[in-house]
């Protein structure tokens, strides 16, 4: 145990002077620094040995020893298959001192077919699922290199890569693999370090091999040359990419972002129903739980319209089914799921890999530069390596080649030699300081021709020697069979192809050219072998499926129930009626529940959905599911992100938000009025907005649509009204309160407002149309009024009586601006709904009681009324769609 393990152990020899461990022995350090330095080291070990591939083979360390180990084993691709347990064994106690399960980890990720676009290693048995099913225990698995691998580690005995001692300085391991494919690029990698992170997604082999060879044909090529190849990730699993913006972005600078999302198809099924059906889905994205959160939210009802999910994939590939109700939108529950599911998912791409030791974000053209200029330094290592063996041959067969001219003297001087050390050193000096020729076997001393053999110098002992001690030992182990006259021929023929060798060599150190030709040439050889098909589809942003391009665009009824459900349905469903009568189920609710807003919208309208508190939201028609008339319909909760206390009060159908001169107009319980321009809500956001502030208790009951010189009616629960000129009110900002727009009286409150024109809008015939005031009381009944009897005053007045309350036909519940087109529907708290033509609905004065317009049960009063567009009703009249 070490002293400083070991409490009992003393510090000195108790008299304060110290000890062989005592106080003399110790060196104060400031902790900062050491904390500061030790933080340090362990940061560089994590993001050098650990987190980060190397730029050039695009491996970890841990990457780098088992294919390294696998190599040495000599598990090939075209040998049997060996245990994955004897694989990490040899691994962990040769080269990677660590856990057996981070070392089996890293194997099993690298045969995985749906992690790695190019799987390197070949596995035998369960290496998991994308489902997240883990591998079998590594003593049941079995591995071997595929033959791509083989590029990884191809002409490494050939001195092309340094090496390094390994942890106990037993052996050497490659500091880095010779790398034939430019595999950082082509299989990706991800890693979190100290401070820093990277996500490079893999690629298409075919693709970054074509921009490679462009770049070593063209060293200056840029990110131009290189997109005109690489189109961007080609993910294993497929699916779409959304947008390129993002992956050009990161391919100049190391950084980007980008979407993917599921491949999915809509199937008909029978009884008329439909089905998504998902093949493919985004990177790294398991399969098994995004099916758990698909039952989730149908359970949460998030999303109403699926009715079964199921997986039916198999060996021949992905295949989810999504059944969907009857009647449903597939693609709008398509888009839920991308919205609400890993089907849509984003990748942030951050290219950061290992450059010379350090750490360094890199553009795409520099990561195929450092590739490029790793392989320059691999080929030329490996063809000095094969120059300098090819001489050494060269060298032996010269040899050969004089003793063979020379036979008779050696054999002589090989059998009167005691000894192969005695018979070596004879033919030293036989042929030392002796000038040789060929076939001169009187030996008559004629001068050697150095062109001939073209022997150098530098390999001989002497210069004046025609052998060296390595010919005469080669000359020395020669076979007997190859004396003869064909195997001569045979050592003369392998001595010219050598030589022919030796040029090649030599020629490729010298030219630049011809070094980057060779490179070219294996960079083709490894397409042709390796290269296929892209498998995730690129598309552009504007490409991307716009939704309004597949609804309908139609006049739909929205309804919204007192407990927040909402629904649309085509209007032609509801057949006119004459008034009085008694009406149809137009929404089925709870007994608790009544129907408290119905409005009319375009399918491609935005709605803006303003609520009690005063904030606006966004919502699009086709967004509401498109349920029968007697259906419950969706929460409006799971449409718009309503904070508690939250209720819509006026939903205003918009197509422009961007438009000049249109404002919303504002009116309160209160009796506060603001208007705003429109143009101040085209900011789309989930959360919503402020549209008014709001003070105390008060809250909106309406807003209207204007062109800021419109007259302004507003009418009270008590049946009082006024009306006023909209220039009264200045426009505001969003936030403002507003100002006060009638004086109401005690008890009283606001419960509509309408919009009118200053001018009356005149017929062919010059005569200026209806503009009429529908009231609506509590009990069923209504009146309609000229505006005209309303006298305009200005804004802040008590108004004049608008209609006689009385128990009879009840308090007044709503107003709305029609002329002697309009039609009307009504609608009560039990959810019974007519549809009537308000010319019907005689005129009559301010102060009168009103004409019945809809019977009710008893305790049933009336809920909300909307009148119909007068060319929607022309146009169901047209096509026969009314009824009479």
């Amino acid at each position: 145990m070490a002293d400083d393990q070991n409490p009992q152990l003393p510090l000195g020899n108790g008299d304060g002077t110290g000890g062989p461990t005592g106080a003399a022995n110790l060196v104060p350090i400031n902790i900062e620094e050491e904390m500061r330095r030790s933080y340090l080291d362990y940061s560089m070990s994590v993001i050098i040995g650990r987190a980060l591939p190397d730029v050039r083979d695009g491996l970890k360390p841990v990457h780098r020893r088992v294919l390294y180990t696998m190599h040495e084993m000599g598990l090939q691709h075209n040998k049997k298959y060996t245990k994955c347990a004897k694989v990490v064994g040899q691994t962990m106690g040769v080269y990677h001192p660590h856990g057996d399960s981070a070392i089996y980890d890293t194997l099993v990720r690298l045969a995985q077919p749906f992690s790695l676009r190019y799987p390197l290693i070949d596995g035998q048995g369960n290496f998991g699922s994308i489902d997240g099913d883990p591998p079998a225990a590594m003593r049941y698995t079995e591995c071997r290199l595929l033959r791509i691998a083989g590029e990884m580690v191809a002409d490494i005995e050939m001195e092309t890569v340094d090496f390094t001692p390994n942890y106990d300085e037993s052996t050497l391991e490659p500091t880095v693999l010779p790398a034939r494919i430019p595999n950082l690029i082509v299989n990706g990698s991800s890693g979190i370090a100290v401070g820093m992170a990277t996500n490079i997604p893999p690629h298409n082999l075919t693709e970054v091999v074509n921009a490679a060879i462009e770049m070593v044909n063209n060293p200056h090529a840029g990110l131009l040359d290189v997109l005109k190849h690489v189109q961007g990730p080609d993910f294993p699993t497929g699916g779409f990419i959304y947008g390129r913006g993002g992956i050009v972005n990161a391919y100049k600078t190391g950084r980007g972002r980008f979407l993917m999302r599921a491949k999915a198809a809509i199937e008909n099924i029978n009884n008329n129903r439909q089905a998504i059906i998902v093949s493919e889905i985004p990177y790294q994205v398991n399969k098994a739980r995004l099916i758990e959160r698909i039952a989730s939210l149908v359970n949460e009802k998030t999303i109403d319209d699926i009715s079964d999910v199921r997986d039916e994939s198999d060996r021949d590939g992905m295949r989810i089914v999504i059944e969907l109700k009857r009647g449903a939108e597939a693609q709008i529950v398509l888009n839920q799921l991308y919205k609400h599911t890993q089907m849509q998912e984003g990748f942030s791409m951050i290219f950061l890999a290992v450059v010379n030791g350090q750490p360094k974000e890199l553009a795409l053209p520099d990561a195929i530069r450092h590739f490029i200029d790793h392989r320059i330094d691999v080929v030329r290592r490996r063809t000095a390596y094969q120059l300098r063996k090819a001489r050494e041959r060269e060298h032996i067969l010269l040899g050969y080649q004089i003793a063979l001219d020379h036979l008779d003297n050696v054999i002589k001087i090989i059998r009167g030699s005691s000894s192969r050390a005695d018979a070596r050193e004879n033919l030293f000096q036989f042929f030392s300081g002796r000038t040789i020729t060929v076939r001169d076997q009187a030996l008559a001393g004629v001068t050697l021709d150095p062109a001939k053999y073209a022997i150098d110098p530098a390999t001989l002992i002497n210069p004046t020697l025609t052998l060296s001690y390595r010919q005469i030992d080669a000359i020395l182990e020669l076979q007997l069979y190859r004396l003869t006259q064909l195997s001569i021929d045979e050592l003369l023929k392998e001595l010219a192809e050598v030589r022919d060798r030796i040029a090649e060599y030599e020629s490729i150190l010298a030219s630049e050219k011809k070094l980057r030709s060779v490179i070219v040439k294996e960079l083709e050889q490894v397409k042709k072998e390796y290269g296929d098909e892209r498998r995730t589809q690129i598309l552009d942003e504007t490409a991307e499926l716009q939704l309004e391009d597949l609804i309908a665009d139609e006049q739909v009824a929205v309804t919204v129930s007192h407990s927040g459900y909402l629904k649309r349905t085509p209007i032609s469903t509801y057949r006119q009626q004459r008034r009085g009568g008694q009406g149809r189920l137009g929404m089925k609710t709870r007994e608790e529940d009544f129907v408290s807003q119905l409005i009319i919208d375009s399918t491609h309208a935005y709605l803006l959905c303003f609520t009690n508190t005063g904030r606006v939201y966004w919502l699009k028609v086709y967004e509401i599911p498109d349920v029968g008339a007697a259906g419950k319909g969706k929460s409006i909760a799971s449409l718009l992100n309503l904070q508690p206390g939250e209720t819509v009060r006026t939903i205003l159908p918009v197509r422009n938000l961007e438009e000049e001169g249109k404002f919303i107009f504002f009116a309160t319980r209160e009796g506060t009025v603001k208007k705003t321009p429109l143009k101040d809500f085209s900011n789309v956001m989930a959360r919503g907005i402020i549209a008014i502030g709001i003070e105390g208790e008060d809250e909106l009951i309406g807003a209207r649509i204007t062109d800021g010189n419109q007259v302004v009616f507003l009418a009270t629960h008590d049946g009082m009204a006024i009306r006023f000129d909209e220039n009264d009110v200045r426009s505001m900002g969003r936030p403002a309160r507003g100002v006060r727009g009638i004086d109401l009286g005690k008890k009283d409150y606001l419960v509509g407002i309408a919009a009118t024109p200053k001018e009356r809008v005149k017929d062919e015939a010059g005569v200026a149309c209806a503009c009429l005031i529908l009231t609506v009381t509590e009990q069923g009944f209504g009146k309609r009024t000229d505006v005209d009897e309303y006298r305009l005053q200005t804004r802040g007045g008590k108004g004049v009586i608008n209609l006689k309350t009385t128990s009879r036909n009840g308090k007044v519940t709503g107003i709305h601006l029609v002329d002697d087109t309009s039609e009307l529907m009504i609608i009560s708290q039990y959810g019974k709904i007519i549809r009537i033509d308000t010319k019907t609905v005689r005129a009559a004065g301010r102060s009168t009681q009103g004409v019945k317009l809809l019977n009710l049960e008893e305790e049933d009063k009336v809920a909300a009324a909307v009148v119909i567009p007068p060319e929607e009703a022309k146009e169901e009249l047209e096509n026969g769609t009314l009824l009479q």
